[in-house]
């Protein structure tokens, strides 16, 4: 895989594995729905398809496209959209990406039919009413303005007869996770809400409500509304309702126990202090599945705790582990004693699996190619490291294709930093890492306190807290590094997209220990974020910071274009045009006082490109810009 190199220096040595190798490797699965007959149906975004995502399907050991080319399958209810499809009997519905409706799609001769049109509304996580012929949905209604308050959410129902779009609850902020005990007599309805301020890892409520003979909701009710983040509703096959709840601080999945004097959660037998759940930044997850059909209180769930995550089986009395080779799992579905999951190892890309409940049998479906040898692969060591007299984690990744002519020199480091910022680094084979430390670099990919996967009490500790505990990690982590020798402490740089980008920005301003760095669609004005962003995070920074109004100077103080004359070393920006949730003029403001403070600085604009890039050209471009970006100042 290697080549020579004319340069013994980190972070110039030659690699065969380019940009473009490293991109194709990114194919994506998500959504998975089991079918009749031992199949599987799941979204898959497609690089090679100009970065579109259809519909696939498994069945009788092949793969098809369900899809045709001119459409692309995606929801944008929050921006962020999540589950974009459903199952039906003899069909398919799905969000169109285009126009946000509602499409039928018969499965023999893969037909389509428009099934909603309503122009002004966004539809997402849609759920079959198999015995009332309809779909329920989460609506998103968009009315003239230009302004959080103009964005409305809702629960809906449409017929699949002709597309009449009926309302069944609305009032809450935000709707998720809606589960169905679909029974002609007595239907059960269960899904999440919450209001503002509050984001769905922060606090949330479980809803319930009967549904009558007319499929109105008969007695909606809010069953737990304790001040914690509950997630995931379901129904087991006898009707009892479960949720994640992170009561106890880990989201641990229990069992909803109504009785007179109140409800309660009785966590479900043998759940370690692990996370069950992620934060819920898309619609529809699945992390989850119950199982008393093969055992009473049987359950099976992904997990992950110390920066590894865990794929368990709890039956008869037996916790066991299933497909210990992989270190990363989501999107469970079921079918019988078949269980299907997406699965991620430190070594391959991801994969779609299937295994046998009962003999713990694995088969790759599709995926899970190697796209470097084991020698060239640089694994992620999970660390620990003190700030504060606290304790923040990181994935570590030591540079590999090491130049026989320094084996013994320190190389430079990249800090990456993930978004959200509730959201979390995984430990799994991630081929944009893999180009940096093929050329010599260092990654250390953050998950500061407030990350997810690591308990309630330390997702909490960003609250007011935005862009000071994560910049003393991030300048903390350097510092380890450093002491231990294992870095140049000359040649750091730090990088972030969205949330990652406000970071990257504010330990520029507040730390002198970085060489360069990079913001790919980040925050840099708090204030103007507050005004312009969209519905679902319109009301973050309230945790995250602070009151608005009560707070401005906060705001003022901690956002980067405030400090920007502290910045000075170089900074290079990728921004897409039609960002809704980080607006262009964030980062042109932040580059403009830059310049003016005679800081090097490169912005490149992708007209094309929302939050978070999909063409693969423009992927490939933004890593080849990234590293030469850095070369220079190396």
């Amino acid at each position: 895989m290697t080549l020579p190199t004319s340069s013994s220096q980190p972070g110039f040595w030659s690699s065969s594995f380019t940009a473009e190798q490293a991109l194709a490797g990114m194919k994506e699965y998500g959504q998975l729905v089991a079918g009749p007959n031992h199949s599987l149906y799941w979204v898959e975004y497609q690089p090679e398809n100009n970065g579109r995502t259809a519909i696939c399907c498994w069945r009788d050991g092949k793969i098809c496209n369900l899809t045709p080319d001119e459409i692309t399958i995606r929801s944008r209810v929050h921006e962020y959209g999540g589950q974009s499809w459903c199952l039906l009997d003899q069909q398919l519905a799905f969000i169109n990406g285009d126009d946000q409706q509602l499409w039928l799609q018969a499965l023999d001769d893969l037909s389509l039919q428009k099934l909603t049109d309503t122009p002004s509304c966004r539809y997402g996580a849609p759920v079959w009413d198999q015995s009332r012929h309809r779909l329920i949905a989460v609506q998103e209604e968009h009315l003239p303005g230009d302004n959080p308050v103009d964005v409305v959410n809702r629960l809906v129902a449409i017929d699949l007869s002709n597309g009449d779009v009926s309302v069944l609850h609305e009032g809450f902020d935000f709707y998720d996770q809606v589960s169905l005990n679909d029974t002609p007599v007595s239907g059960q309805i269960a899904w999440i809400s919450w209001h503002h301020p509050h984001q769905p890892w922060t606090e949330t409520q479980l809803v319930y409500s009967p549904i009558d003979e007319q499929g109105a909701l008969s007695d909606p009710q809010v069953l737990i509304n304790d001040g914690y983040a509950l997630t995931q509703p379901q129904f087991d096959q006898q009707g009892r309702l479960h949720v994640i709840s992170d009561h106890n601080n880990w989201w641990q999945i229990c069992r909803v126990i109504r009785q007179s004097s109140g409800t309660e959660l009785h966590p479900l037998e043998a759940q370690s202090e692990a996370e069950y759940a992620a934060a819920s930044w898309q619609l529809g997850q699945c992390s989850y599945l119950l199982q008393d059909d093969l055992h009473e209180g049987g359950w099976v769930a992904l997990s992950h705790r110390d920066g590894m995550g865990y794929l368990q089986q709890y039956r008869e009395g037996i916790l066991q582990s299933l497909a210990t080779e992989y270190s990363s799992f989501r999107s469970l579905t079921q079918s019988g004693t078949s269980l299907f999951c997406v699965a991620s190892s430190t070594t391959c890309s991801a994969a779609l699996i299937a295994i046998d409940l009962m003999s713990a049998d694995v088969q790759v479906i599709t995926g899970g190619g190697k796209i470097l040898s084991d020698a060239d692969i640089s694994a992620p060591q999970h660390l620990t490291f003190p700030v504060q007299s606290e304790d923040a984690h990181a994935l570590f990744y030591p540079p590999t294709n090491v130049a026989e002519s320094a084996p013994d020199a320190l190389p430079p480091l990249v800090v990456f930093l993930h978004g959200g910022p509730t959201s979390a680094a995984y430990p799994t084979f991630s081929p944009k890492v893999q180009y940096w430390t093929q050329r010599g670099f260092a990654v250390a990919d953050l998950n500061y306190r407030g990350s997810t996967g690591y308990g309630r009490d330390y997702r909490m500790k960003l609250g007011k807290q935005w862009g000071i505990a994560d910049v003393e990690d991030a300048v903390a982590l350097v510092d380890h590094l450093s002491k231990e020798n294992i870095i140049n402490p000359r040649q750091v740089f730090i990088r972030g997209g969205s949330a990652g980008g406000y970071t990257a920005l504010a330990a520029l301003a507040a730390s002198d220990c970085f060489a360069a760095g990079a913001s790919l669609y980040g925050v840099s004005d708090l204030q103007a974020l507050c005004v312009s962003t969209h519905k679902f995070e319109s009301r973050y920074l309230d945790w995250l910071i602070g009151d608005p109004k009560l707070d401005h100077q906060v705001y003022v103080a901690r956002s980067p274009v405030t400090n920007a004359a502290q910045i000075h070393c170089p900074v290079i920006f990728f921004q897409g045009l039609l960002d809704r949730v980080v607006p262009p003029e964030q980062t042109e403001l932040m580059a403009q006082a830059l310049r003016a403070n005679g800081v090097t600085v490169d912005v490149h604009r992708y007209a094309d490109e929302y939050h978070g890039f999909r063409d693969p050209e423009v992927q490939q471009e933004v890593l080849e810009l990234e590293l030469a970006f850095y070369q220079r100042w190396l």
